[in-house]
């Protein structure tokens, strides 16, 4: 079964390089973490780069805001925010911000 698996992390190519520049994104102590290369990987191909590195940049303010410690690959996947913080109702620039 494992010789049918494709791993889209891996993959040689173009798709290699935008994976790495993607990649830059994360936290530095998620980068090593599989299930979320191939969680990013799996978005890129679906959606694209620019898509996904939007999603990426949102969803990095929504954790900073809400002062997630866990994994990122946590926080995507349980989409943490909709149930434990709700930064809907969270100014996005802080008081005095010009």
């Amino acid at each position: 079964m494992s010789d049918k698996l494709i791993t889209l992390e891996d993959q040689e190519g173009p798709f290699q390089m935008v994976f790495k520049r993607v990649m830059r994104m994360v936290p530095e102590r998620d980068k090593e973490d599989k299930k979320l290369q191939r969680l990013i990987a799996f978005r890129l191909r679906i959606d694209g780069e620019a898509a996904t590195t939007e999603y990426l940049i949102r969803k990095i303010k929504e954790a900073i805001k809400c002062a997630h410690t866990s994994s990122f690959y946590d926080f995507l996947k349980d989409d943490f925010p909709q149930t434990n913080c709700d930064v809907s109702n969270q100014n996005s620039d802080p008081p005095g911000a010009a």
